[in-house]
């Protein structure tokens, strides 16, 4: 199955899940560290899920699902263990015009996919739904490679980025910059945490770059 990527800004957006255990719990994590609002719609929950009603990170409905439930949400969460009960919050959500994931099932038209999250960084692996658990090898495979320095090493760049748009306003030089500065040197840094040598790189490369460009059309 072809899938088009695509990263969903749902900070302070409404947001549903359907089911109330384990599964679900895992489900609402996940939309809370991006920032959603989450309502949960199940008759019994875990003591997961409770623990987070109780702290006020959730709404909480304590009933089967049915679809007046519903009202503005972006994204709807199948996370029971009845395929009915999902199936039929996925065809009503649909209906709405609200994006359907559904655990363990095809009733839905989006998919969540393994993820390495490292601050800002956010890389996603999606096997087009053919094996979960190769996804889930891959990504244990890439987080041994991308350990936390690579957070870090994001807010230093971001924050080099600023002052390299000052110093090169044009989009093709900044282009070709980035180009020459992001070398396989570079995450050899972010892997051993050279953070101090990875800026000083792009300091170097910077006046190096502006002093070569002092006559460039560019």
């Amino acid at each position: 199955m072809k899938f088009y990527p695509i990263n969903l800004d749902i900070e302070n957006k409404s947001c549903v899940v359907i089911g109330g255990g384990q599964v679900a719990l895992r489900k609402i994590r996940g939309l809370l560290v991006a920032g959603a609002i989450v309502k949960v719609i199940a008759p019994e929950i875990c003591a997961g899920v409770e623990e987070l009603f109780q702290r006020g990170e959730i709404f909480l409905i304590r009933e089967n699902f049915s679809p007046e439930l519903l009202s503005d949400e972006i994204i709807l969460i199948a996370a029971t263990d009845n395929p009915a009960i999902n199936q039929a919050a996925a065809r009503v959500a649909q209906e709405k015009k609200i994006l359907v994931n559904v655990v363990e099932g095809a009733d839905g038209n989006f998919t969540v996919p393994s993820k390495i999250l490292r601050g800002e960084l956010l890389l996603t692996i999606s096997t087009g739904a053919n094996s979960p658990a190769f996804s889930k090898f891959l990504r244990q495979m890439l987080e041994a490679e991308l350990g936390e320095n690579f957070a870090t090493g994001l807010e230093l760049i971001a924050r080099k980025r600023q002052e390299v748009k000052k110093i090169l306003p044009n989009h093709t030089a900044r282009k070709i910059f980035w180009q020459q500065v992001l070398t396989q040197e570079v995450w050899k840094f972010l892997k051993s945490g050279q953070l101090n040598e990875l800026e000083a790189k792009i300091n170097y490369a910077l006046e190096s770059f502006g002093f070569e460009s002092q006559d460039s059309p560019y």
